[in-house]
């Protein structure tokens, strides 16, 4: 009988194994988002192993036995399907099929797991590897895994780009030459300093990936040079969704730091005054007090949550809203040094303080989105984002500053809160007439505002053991007050036509136009304590006892603003202002062509007029006077881009584009911003850049999300802005057109590979590795007012080299899993500042960080996360190079310790 049974069998095999076969193709589409593509879902032929997923566009193409055959469609959280279809041997039959959810008991459970599979690093890649052009992204899953907080830390994980001062450098092009957008729509900046609003702002519970665009393309703003960073908001991709999160951390060097100094006059949330209400010079009316409060035991939080629901509408259509909430306050305490130096080669600092600094931190925001899918070819979409960011430090500097007499010290407080508001309102709309046409449009109405209210700056001479106000300049001791508007329109439509009827053809028209608007309106007001003869003594302890009302009833002190110091001269409490207007148009076309199955070639062309004008009237000039800043230029900006197969896995592209770079407000309002060791002011007389790029990329991916690229890239810019010293004491920096060119040229390499992936026991081992080199040069410019100490210089804030690197482990249970990663960074010497009146560049040295971060997932609820961050704690450091008489002298230097924070969440 077995034997019997085995002949059987061997009969049944021959026969299978000698059928003909034929193809089974098609695309699964998603009942729940509309009819969209559904990427990785299951299509296999029951009873056997044949099978396969979709990929990111829904399709699919398997071999399958001749005969009668069942296909089977399937998706984790959606209803399985099962179709019975002929399949005759050498023919292709096509089998669509839409998906909807499942409707029974464990929905809830598994719905999750799809979610995350649409924002896994495999999905990202495969979409990188389908585009037309040359695409970065990073979603929330690799975010998750390798511990990133906000969108800042997340785009500074790829190739060529690093954290600068306050935003991201990309291949070594500084905040000016890069753009944000929030799907796809422009962001304004809430710092006057600063092009770019802060990535940080962006906390990951609202982020579902964020794509860095190093390659021009006409649909975008002309005014990018390094890369266009697209922050892609989270919106419902499930029937419902419900989460609430919290966390605790702390820091290493400040959790049990005694006498925490905060200031007076702000809570936790950051609610605090903004406007002064002083109407009087003879009155002191300021509400708040010049000593710190103190506490002594900083822990920080945050809490988190989410809630969406999604609703079916007719036999298609769905609506579905998802909210997303949290806050957060996180504490810090540096400590290090501040130097400056002369430019006559004397080795001794004139400036050398120990410096403390406090730090809060706290922020709140608001997320809505409210969808309209119709299931026939209508999409609508609003999105509303709040978000209120208030940081609070106190410093204090003591040591030696430029002494007058020998054994002079001199000891400094600055408090200084920054306080800012954006509320961004997007509608997005998207009709699809039918498969080859299909129209867009979107608008967006943007606000921004920033205020620095209240800052206090004391600075106190210790003479002979006596302790006084610094009467030298009536600067020294001052309350300064700023406040800034701005209001953004902006709105963009697009036309695409597919040129081909299959599929399969990527060849398609775009045609489109742009609109922004941006009007910003800064004011300043400072007043000033001018101290008559030498001062009193003071308690450093209890400042209020000498700045009071008392001290000027007795002329002890008078009260000034920056303008004067008579109450009944005019204009004497009129701010600081400048007002900046810029209009920026344009129109665009695209074409992308595909000629056969290997070559895709894509051109386009953009025309945009941007117009800018600054007046001011400021601590340094007035436009009444000097003539506002104004720059009216129209461009047409070129972009072409080639995409060749060698095969499936193996492409080459090549990118080419023209763009241009306007220098911002803050960079052409004459106004001088006072810090401890640098003031900076703004130049009008500054020249937009050009910028020509281009790109070229070898890319070979391997099995899913696995992959290795190389980037070359070269950049030259004509009239390239930034930032240097000038003649002038108190150390200024500005803005200046350095030279006529500068260039950048390097090569960028990408690598992401399984270790170990062993399937029976569901458990994987990944590493990610991407680093880059870059060489950058411009040619200063002998005749210019900044007296350059070289004849060239690398780029103010170019990294020669910069290295990422994770190593992340995966263990699969039944209801759970487990992951953790090793993340590290590194970024190599680059220039800080370009010198100039015989001083050489100041320099920020390169350092190292390694994170740990761990997330254990319990019966699809529980979630439980270990981060780890900064364990090796580098210096950071800024110093000046050496001339030939000397040798370097560090300006600035402290640690940032190292944070553990541990994090809770649960799904309902």
């Amino acid at each position: 009988m077995r034997k019997m049974l085995f002949v059987a069998f061997l009969s049944l095999c021959n026969l299978v194994f000698s059928q003909g076969k034929g193809v089974v193709s098609g695309t699964v589409t998603d009942k729940e988002m509309g009819g969209e593509p559904l990427p990785f879902a299951n299509v296999f032929v029951k009873g056997t192993s044949i099978g396969g997923t979709t990929d990111i566009d829904g399709k699919y193409s398997i071999n399958v036995p001749a005969g009668n055959q069942t296909i089977v469609f399937s998706f984790v959280g959606y209803e399985t399907i099962e179709k019975a279809v002929v399949v005759k041997e050498g023919q292709t039959i096509t089998v669509d099929q839409l998906l909807g959810a499942n409707q029974g008991v464990q929905l809830e459970e598994v719905k999750i797991s799809a979610s995350v599979s649409r924002e896994k690093e495999s999905a990202l890649i495969l979409e990188q590897k389908k585009a037309v052009s040359i695409k970065t992204s990073i979603g929330a899953q690799e975010l998750s895994k390798k511990g990133v907080s906000n969108a800042a830390a997340a785009v500074t994980k790829t190739a060529g780009v690093s954290k600068g001062a306050k935003n991201v450098v990309v291949r070594g092009l500084g905040d000016r030459y890069n753009s944000t957008t929030l799907n796809g729509l422009p962001l304004p900046s809430e710092d006057p300093e600063y092009k770019n609003i802060s990535l940080s702002f962006f906390d990951t519970s609202i982020i579902q990936s964020v794509g860095i665009n190093k390659v021009f393309s006409s649909d975008i703003n002309g005014d990018v040079g390094g890369a266009n960073i697209d922050i892609v908001s989270k919106d419902l991709r499930k029937k419902r969704v419900a989460n609430l999160g919290v966390s605790l951390s702390g820091n290493s060097q400040t959790l049990a730091k005694k006498d925490f100094q905060t200031i007076d006059g702000t809570n936790r949330l950051g609610i605090q005054k903004l406007n002064h209400e002083v109407t009087d010079l003879n009155t002191y009316s300021f509400s708040n007090s010049f000593k710190p409060k103190t506490q002594n035991f900083q822990l920080n939080n945050s809490f988190s949550f989410n809630y969406g629901k999604k609703y079916s509408v007719g036999e298609e259509g769905t609506l579905s809203y998802f909210v997303v909430g949290g806050f957060s306050g996180a504490y810090n305490f540096t400590e290090g040094n501040v130097r400056q130096t002369t430019n006559d080669g004397v080795a001794e600092p004139f400036r050398d303080m120990e410096f403390s600094q406090y730090t809060y931190n706290t922020s709140q925001l608001l997320m809505g989105n409210l969808k309209y899918k119709s299931g026939k070819g209508l999409d609508l979409a609003f999105n509303h984002l709040f978000i209120h960011n208030n940081k609070q430090s106190v410093g204090d500097y003591y040591g030696k500053d430029d002494p007058q007499e020998e054994g002079d010290l001199v000891f400094l407080r600055r408090q200084q809160t920054n306080n800012n508001e954006l509320y961004v309102n997007q509608l997005l709309a998207k009709y699809k007439f039918n498969d080859r046409l299909t129209v867009e449009g979107k608008g967006a109405l943007n606000f921004v505002r920033g205020n620095e209210p209240d800052r206090r700056s004391n600075e106190y001479l210790i003479r002979n053991g006596e302790t006084r106000p610094n009467t030298s300049s009536a600067g020294t001791n001052e309350r300064y007050f700023s406040k800034l508007q701005e209001n953004d329109y902006a709105a963009k439509g697009k036309l695409s036509y597919k040129l081909n009827a299959n599929e399969d053809d990527k060849s398609v028209f775009d045609f489109g136009a742009d609109y922004r608007y941006t009007e910003r309106l800064f004011a300043a007001t400072i007043f000033n304590h001018d101290f008559t003869g030498n001062g009193p003594i003071i308690d450093i302890n209890n400042p209020d006892a000498t700045f009071n009302q008392a001290s000027i009833n007795n002329n002890i002190f008078s009260l000034q603003t920056g303008r004067g110091r008579r109450n009944e001269d005019a204009g004497t409490f009129v701010p600081f202002t400048y007002r900046g207007k810029r209009l920026v148009s344009g129109a665009f076309s695209n074409v992308v062509y595909q000629l056969g199955e290997k070559l895709i070639l894509s051109g386009g062309v953009k025309f945009e007029r941007a117009v800018q004008r600054v007046t001011y009237d400021t601590n340094i000039g007035s436009s009444r006077e000097d003539g506002a800043a104004e720059i009216d230029k129209s461009y047409i900006l070129p972009s072409f881009n080639v995409k060749y197969s060698f095969n499936e896995d193996n492409i080459f592209r090549l990118a080419a584009s023209q763009t241009y770079t306007y220098p911002q407000f803050k960079e052409t309002a004459p106004f001088k911003y006072q810090d401890i060791n640098f003031a900076s002011q703004g130049n009008p007389n500054l020249k937009p850049s050009d910028n020509y790029n281009l790109d070229i990329k070898y890319e070979h991916y391997m099995s899913s999300g696995e992959l290795v690229s190389l980037t070359g890239f070269y950049k030259m810019i004509k009239n390239p802005i930034s930032r240097s010293e000038i003649s002038s004491a108190g150390n200024v920096l500005t803005y200046l057109n350095v030279g006529k060119d500068a260039y950048v040229y390097g090569v960028e390499l990408e690598a992401r590979k399984k270790l170990v992936d062993n399937e029976k026991k569901d458990y994987q081992l990944k590493a990610g590795l991407n680093a880059s080199y870059l060489y950058s040069r411009v040619n200063l410019n002998s005749n210019s007012i900044a007296q350059f100490q070289q004849s060239s210089s690398e780029l103010e804030g170019a990294t020669p080299f910069l290295l990422n690197a994770d190593l992340a482990f995966t263990k699969k249970y039944e209801n759970s899993e487990f992951t953790s990663s090793i993340v590290l960074n590194y970024f190599s010497d680059r220039v800080y500042s370009i010198g100039t009146r015989g001083f050489e560049n100041i320099i920020e040295k390169g350092i190292p960080t390694l994170d740990l971060v761990s997330s254990l997932k319990l019966a699809k609820k529980y979630n439980f996360k270990l981060k780890l961050i900064n364990l090796l704690n580098p210096e950071f450091q800024t110093s000046r190079d050496g001339s030939v008489n000397r040798n370097s002298v560090v300006l600035r230097n402290y640690k940032k310790g190292v944070n553990i924070s541990l994090g809770f969440s649960y799904d309902f």
